[in-house]
């Protein structure tokens, strides 16, 4: 009975590491490789020769990986030792690591109480490009893929932080002009498209350093790095104006798209990017009553 017990123990032992949703690694006392379930010889694309005598012991199997680049460049034998250096201590561990093939494996050990070590591998790959694209969504516009407003207050609050040690910036507050009749006309397709656009020529306009960001619905930002005035923020303004000049064909229909830009330059006053989006915000409003199509900057009124 005890015999048929230990048996039906084994099997359903057996029947958990096979299916297991990852890798799994067991050495015994000795570091010799008691254990090394299907899914961890696929996952680390183990050959069946490696098995087929008897199993490896943990060293032979470092050695094998390093040789074959799994732990990245270096001399195999210096990667090896390194690695058993780690299992000498005998700590509980977790972490990630690059495959060559680009694959992300988690990787987590510990020592068991008769000596050996039990690890599991699994390949979280999928899961590192959703928390990647969740964090890019966080901080980006759907539609264009510019920076949205999250994202343009760090990157205004770091241009503070520089503005206090001497180093300028400008907000572009741009809006564009003849907008709505194209949403209203075309449909919202033929809108997207046309902020596609914009945004496509906007960040083909400025220097790596800048940030061009969506804050609305036809709105966007140009934070411009290193403006030490007016003069240079207004250069930049007028190259942001060409940029409406050439009209945008959707679907065989050229829309004559123009804008309005109200700019604002950072100085001692300006401590916070809202403070700087209702300089700019105002420059914009002196820009529209003068007639549309044309720039304005914030003078004087430091709106406190």
């Amino acid at each position: 009975m005890e015999l048929l017990q230990l048996r039906e123990r084994v099997l359903l032992l057996e029947a958990v590491i096979d299916n297991f949703p990852g890798g799994i690694l067991l050495t015994d006392k000795n570091l010799n490789v008691v254990v090394c379930n299907r899914q961890q010889r696929n996952l680390l694309d183990y050959p069946d020769t490696l098995f087929e005598d008897n199993n490896p012991t943990l060293r032979e199997l470092f050695h094998f990986n390093a040789a074959r680049g799994e732990y990245g460049p270096g001399d195999v034998q210096e990667l090896v030792s390194a690695k058993m250096e780690l299992v000498r201590r005998r700590e509980p561990h977790i972490f990630e690591r690059t495959r060559p093939n680009g694959r992300i494996v988690e990787i987590r050990g510990a020592p068991l109480s008769r000596g050996g070590f039990v690890t599991s591998y699994v390949d979280v790959t999928e899961h590192r490009k959703n928390q990647q694209l969740i964090a890019e969504l966080a901080l980006k516009d759907p539609l264009t893929g510019l920076a949205n407003r999250n994202l343009l207050k760090e990157r205004i609050d770091q241009a503070l932080a520089r503005a206090r040690r001497g180093e300028g910036f400008a907000i572009h507050y741009i809006d564009l002009d003849r907008f709505k009749p194209i949403n209203d006309q075309h449909g919202h397709e033929a809108g997207d498209r046309v902020l596609i656009e914009v945004a496509r020529r906007l960040q083909a306009a400025v220097r790596e350093v800048d940030t061009v960001a969506r804050v609305g619905g036809d709105e966007f930002v140009v934070l411009q790095s290193n403006a030490r005035s007016s003069a240079a923020a207004g250069e930049l303004a007028v190259r942001l104006m060409e940029l409406f000049k050439p009209t945008i064909a959707i679907k065989g229909i050229a829309h004559a798209v123009g804008a309005s830009i109200g700019v604002a330059v950072s100085d001692i006053a300006a401590g916070s990017m809202d403070k700087m989006l209702r300089r700019a915000d105002a420059a914009l409003y002196v820009s529209k009553n003068g007639g549309r199509g044309r720039y304005a900057v914030h003078q004087d009124d430091p709106l406190k």
